[in-house]
């Protein structure tokens, strides 16, 4: 019985009457233990009930007995012994939560946990022992379960008297039908003579653990070996193994007799040593040790390392070995089982901060993690040690000692401990406890400081942007990261990282990477990162990496696949515009010449936001590798800007004969993150205004040698940017007396000096060599510097070259006279010699005989031909000098003087230097586009196509010149219509005319922005825009071209007009449409109009609307009066027409066609319906009059819509008419 209350029935008696009583007694038979009176003859049964703590247990008598009221006679029945029941046999499991019934004891005689059953023990014989459970009774039915096979037990009578245990014997074919191989499980349940089953939930008993070890097949078991000896107990058993005691013992596995295999297997077999660990209250583990060649000598021994036993301090180890052939085919041997006591011992690895797989970044402090490991004790010392090298060689050490302290500490590590182990491959990383006896170490964690080889891509991070993330951009709790590798297979293992600048501003992860994830299926995955590892880094960087960990096998070690690195600043996304040179050139801004820097270049650089904790590095990058610098500068918080200054000398190392390239960019480090701003590309142009060397001071074009006295010193002014280090070369070049050339090099490679950078530069040339020259023959002085201090020439930056005339006689013929204006220097207005000039020499004795040479030389040393003239006796002549010639030198100085050529002699006269202006640009032509002057506006509307310029003749226009035409505008890049055009016959007779302006460029600029025209001509056909003449500028406002849809437009929607009815505000259904201007100069207000409003209207929006059919044209105006106009076509405009006169179909058939009418539609009804109010009496019951037979016409009702009706009826009529 298992429930609180005992139940008893009773059948009716005879003469049963309400009121009888009846009652059962149990055990103690002179008292009822329940009694009841009837009050209803009518039941099956009479039932009384009895608690079940008043029930005796065990087999007691019973009887039940009635007494009727009527007649007091009293029945009874016989006296039965009746067995009650009120336990569970094993009684009540007290621990619940486990998953089988804790009183209920097992275990096997002479067989610990987890042993070895083989042949031999079932041959002696396997007993179950079971202890004594709790209410035990004879006939009890014991059923035991070996593995998963049942046999029954019957408790007899002698064994529910004896204390126990019961020894049961388990038959040797249950064993044989169970599992032969591998771990088995012995349990068992009772089941009492009432079928109460022991326990709750859980009937059997804890699962009793055994090793099954019958195949047939298994190589004999191993001896375990410590420190080459097998421990034995007084037993004859393995002795436990002391963990305490033996904890730096070395522990092996010997396989015995392990068959040789003939011939030698090739290639030879492998060997694995296997240990389970088993704990109580633990899950099993099995470690499976890398397999080792078998050597084929009967069985060497296989090492177990000592971290695994340990393991196993307070349980058992399970251990075995199994033979791999060269087919890939294992077999295995018996096993042994070891007792390990002590304390158990678990010494996790020690983890480290950041690393990815086996990776620690470089230089970087890190963090050893200290797990929790047992045992622990606080007041023992804990050695963290660094190791690098191997045994029987040299080693590298590391160590840092502290008391072991609370559970879980950690140790930090500057980057400079870890520097020796950069780049020496892999290192161990492990901990060590000594309490003064005895030392116990953690498993050891392989790392590396080493060049990552990025094998593959880098990580993906959801809401990065331009290499920044914000904290703001991420949504939810955490930030996602994908990897894009499809490579992974299951069994490999994913380490990823996200490192800051701190160790603590760190995230790592491993992804066991399964069927589910390999291939393809990895990238399509997002991975989450708490969103923390943001918050710990803002106004720094993170850099995201992950190493794919491929694992090994026999024969090969595992290896890892490194991704590249993504490095990502935090925060607010930083900006870094294009560094800008506030000394370049304000007209062309790509320009920087050396006379504006003589203090340095300003570099202007713009971040924002910056820092104060910014170092920003300008970094100056000259073409040929020489000039070259960074500048550092501090970040300058709440300004939009900071300046750097590069030095002038490092600016003049980049000056070049033709110029050179410039790159100017800066940059800046946050965190692992380097902003780099867009490079500024500009041209270091030519040095202009250099000296000219003189030899003696002489300045003129002649040197008289009689002047030489006793020295010839060549002089150099101090030049724009000289710099000490600089390099000169000067050479000498002319010719001797005799014909030959004459070359005197009288600087090589110089270097400049402190003084000649104040001073300018001198050196002596030999006398001797220039007093030999030949009369009237030309001595050039040709002085260079090399501003990159290189000592090749061809670096050199050529200074003005000097010219002289020799002249071995002293001069005796005065100068010549521009416009015979006298003087050694004059200067004279070019506008006032436009037409020519003249120039007068005239000295005494001139003579029909001589020839006269006049020479007119420009301050660069260069010559214009003018041919010679006769002589005169008068004793002057005049050279002209056309207009062409004068162009050549508005502008400049130049040097005149004569020869006269009098047989063999040449005689020269002195110089007259004249110094010729420039012409003001307002003497210069407007260039115009268009015909439209200066200050006018250009209308894209009405122009087709580019604009067209024009630039009228100016003065002392000539064939060669060169003009650089430039457009500019507020906003937009310059224009370069025309740049370095050499000016044709044609052109110097006409002008310039039709040189196409890019219209793309005049709709790019600002609406009614201003542009200007600017005109340059180089007089002298110099293809050098520096020295043209500047033309008047002109300016004009540019409006953008009116425009509007200019194909044709269709009304072609059916429209009543002119219904009797009031007309609301619907429009027609494709009666009316809106096109409107843009463009132009209506600044959104344009007006419209129609040439034919009957036919199509149009309003103030340029909405039109069909009034009647035909076509019509629209004009669209904008405020300067420029127009555009588009082609409208009306069709389906109707009116109806009524005949309110009684008439037959027939009748009204004629009247339509009288009056030009047609039928009326569908359509035309749909719009009376939509555009006009109570058309209903108006349209109500008439002729529509088409036919539908030969007696029957159309008919229309309001309510009936179009019918077929007998045409004879009289009937009003309705049609259609089109309204034109």
């Amino acid at each position: 019985m298992l429930r609180d209350v005992l139940t008893i029935g009773m059948d009716p008696w005879v003469e049963l009457s309400i009121g009888d009583y009846y009652a059962c007694r149990i055990q103690n038979l002179g008292v009822p233990a329940a009694l009841d009176y009837v009050t209803d003859i009518t039941r099956a049964q009479y039932f009384l009930s009895l608690a079940k703590g008043k029930v005796p247990e065990g087999e007691v008598p019973m009887f039940s007995r009635v007494t009727r009221i009527a007649s007091q006679q009293e029945s009874r029945s016989e006296t039965i012994v009746v067995l009650f029941k009120t336990t569970l046999p094993g009684g009540y499991d007290l621990r619940g939560w486990e998953k089988w019934h804790s009183e209920l004891k097992l275990s096997l005689e002479g067989l610990p946990k987890h042993s070895s059953i083989n042949k031999d023990v079932v041959d002696a014989g396997v007993w179950c022992l079971i202890e004594k459970y709790q209410h035990c009774r004879q006939n009890d039915t014991i059923t035991v379960r070996w593995a998963g096979v049942t046999f029954d037990h019957i408790v007899s009578p002698a064994e529910a008297k004896e204390p126990g245990p019961f020894r049961i014997e388990v038959p040797p074919s249950v064993i044989k039908k169970a599992t032969q191989q591998g771990v088995a499980y012995v349990e068992f349940k009772v089941v009492d003579v009432l079928f109460n089953e022991s326990g709750g939930e859980y009937p059997y008993s804890e699962p009793y653990p055994i090793h099954v070890e019958l195949d047939a097949s298994l190589y004999n078991a191993p001896l375990f070996r410590v420190d080459g000896d097998v421990l034995v107990g007084d037993t004859g058993a393995y002795a436990p193994v002391d963990f305490a005691i033996h904890h730096k013992s070395i522990f092996d596995l010997r396989p015995i007799n392990l068959p040789i295999v003939r011939p030698v297997p090739v290639p030879r077999y492998s060997i694995t040593a296997c240990l389970s660990i088993l704990r109580d209250g633990a899950p099993d583990e099995t470690v499976r040790l890398p397999a080792v060649t078998e050597k084929n000598q009967g069985g060497d021994p296989l090492s177990i390392p000592s971290d695994v036993v340990a393991k196993a301090a307070g349980g058992w180890i399970q251990a075995w070995f199994e033979v791999t052939n060269n087919a890939g085919l294992p077999r295995r041997s018996g096993s042994v089982l070891v007792q390990v006591t002590g304390i158990p011992t678990s010494m996790p690895a020690p983890q480290i901060r950041p690393m990815e797989g086996t990776l620690i970044p470089y230089d970087q402090d890190a963090v050893v993690m200290i797990p929790k490991y047992q045992p622990h004790n606080p007041t023992v010392t804990e050695t963290l040690q660094i190791r690098h090298g191997e045994t029987g060689g040299g080693a590298m050490l590391f160590e840092q000692v502290r008391l072991a302290g609370p559970q879980e500490g950690e140790r930090y590590l500057t980057k400079d401990d870890l520097k020796p182990f950069e780049d020496k491959g892999p290192f161990s990383v492990f901990y060590y406890t000594d309490d003064g006896v005895n030392t116990r170490e953690s498993e050891v964690l392989k790392a590396e400081i080493g060049v990552r080889v990025e094998d593959l891509l880098a990580p993906v991070v959801k809401y990065a942007d331009d290499g920044n993330i914000d904290p703001k951009d991420v949504k939810g709790a955490f930030l996602l990261i994908s990897f894009p590798f499809i490579g992974a297979s299951a069994g490999d293992f994913l380490h990823y990282s996200a490192v800051g600048a701190g160790t603590e501003s760190f995230y790592s992860g491993t992804i066991s990477i399964t069927k589910a994830l390999e291939g393809t299926k990895l990238p399509a995955l997002e991975f989450e990162i708490a969103r923390s590892v943001l918050l710990e880094n803002i106004d720094g960087a993170l850099t995201f990496g992950y190493s794919v960990e491929k694992p090994g096998s026999a024969t090969t070690p595992k290896s890892y696949l490194r991704s590249k690195l993504l490095t990502l600043s935090v925060g607010t996304r930083v900006v870094l515009k294009l560094p800008q040179i506030l000394e370049a050139s304000k007209v062309f801004q790509d320009q920087l010449h050396p006379k504006d820097v003589p203090n340095g270049a300003t570099v202007r650089m713009a971040i924002t936001p910056m820092r104060a904790d910014d170092k920003v590095i300008c970094s100056y990058v000259g073409k040929f590798g020489i000039s070259i610098i960074d500048v550092p500068v501090d970040g300058a918080p709440g300004k939009a800007y900071v300046d750097a200054v590069i030095p002038p000398e490092i600016i003049a190392l980049g000056i070049r004969e033709h110029g050179n390239d410039i790159t100017v960019s800066y940059r800046f480090t946050r965190g692992l993150r380097t902003y780099t701003s867009p490079p500024l590309q500009i041209r270091l142009m030519l040095v202009t205004a250099l000296p000219v060397p003189t030899l003696n001071k002489v300045q003129g074009l002649l040197f008289p040698l009689l002047g030489l006295a006793v020295e010839a010193k060549i002089e150099v002014p101090k030049w724009i940017m000289a710099q000490p280090g600089q390099r000169m070369f000067c050479v000498l070049k002319g010719t001797f007396a005799n014909g030959t050339p004459y070359l005197e090099t009288v600087f090589n490679a110089d270097r400049v000096t402190e003084e000649e950078v104040l001073n300018g530069a001198s050196v002596f040339a030999s006398v001797e060599s220039l007093r030999n020259l030949k009369e009237d023959s030309t001595l050039s002085i040709e002085f260079s510097v090399s501003y990159a201090q290189r000592d090749e020439p061809d670096t050199g930056v050529p200074f003005g070259r000097r010219e002289y005339r020799i002249q071995s006689v002293p001069a005796t013929l005065p100068a010549p006279a521009f416009d015979n204006k006298q003087g050694p220097v004059v200067s004279v207005v070019a506008l006032n010699y436009v037409q020519g000039a003249f120039v007068a020499c005239a000295f005494t004795g001139m003579n029909a005989g001589q020839t006269i040479y006049l020479d007119l030389i420009q301050a660069d040393g260069a010559g214009i031909l003018i041919p010679g003239l006769p002589g005169v006796s008068s004793g002057r002549v005049d050279f002209p000098l056309s207009p062409r010639i004068i162009s050549q030198c508005v502008g400049k100085t130049i040097t005149l003087r004569y020869k006269v050529v009098a047989g063999a002699k040449t005689i020269c006269s002195e110089p007259q230097t004249v110094k010729v202006s420039i012409i003001p640009a307002e003497n210069f032509p407007q260039a115009v586009i268009n015909a439209i002057p200066h200050k006018g506006t250009l209308n894209l509307a009405v122009i087709a196509g580019n604009p067209l310029l024009t630039l009228a003749p100016w003065i002392l226009i000539f064939a060669g010149q060169r003009v650089f035409i430039t457009l500019r505008s507020a906003g937009v890049a310059q224009l370069d219509v025309l740049v370095g055009y050499q000016v044709t016959a044609m052109d110097a007779d006409k002008g310039l005319a039709s040189i196409p302006v890019s219209r793309a460029w005049l709709e790019g600029v600002a609406p009614n922005a201003a542009i200007t025209v600017e005109v340059a001509v180089t007089l002298d056909n110099s293809p050098n825009r520096e020295g043209a003449a500047a033309f008047k500028i002109t300016e004009y406002t540019v409006l953008g071209q009116l425009r509007v849809l200019l194909g044709h437009m269709y009304l072609n929607g059916v429209s009543i007009k002119g219904f009797p009815a009031v007309r609301n505000a619907v429009d027609s259904i494709g009666n009316t449409q809106i096109r409107q201007g843009t463009g132009g100069s209506g600044g959104g207000s344009y007006s419209y109009q129609s040439n034919n409003p009957r036919v199509a209207s149009v309003d103030a929006t340029g909405k039109v609307t069909g009034n009647a059919n035909g076509s019509a044209y629209i004009t669209v105006t904008d405020r300067n009066s420029t127009k555009v106009t588009y082609f409208v076509v009306v069709s389906n405009v109707w009116r109806f027409l009524f005949n309110d006169g009684r008439l037959t179909g027939e009748e009204g058939l004629h009247w339509i066609r009288s009056v030009g009418g047609t039928f009326m539609f569908d359509a035309a009804l749909y719009d009376v319906w939509r555009c006009y109010l109570n058309t209903v009496a108006q349209l109500e019951a008439r002729w529509a009059s088409t036919y539908c037979s030969a007696s029957h016409m159309t008919f229309y009702q309001n309510v009936g819509g179009i019918y077929c009706r007998y045409k004879a009826e009289p009937n009003k009529v309705m049609c259609l008419q089109p309204v034109y």
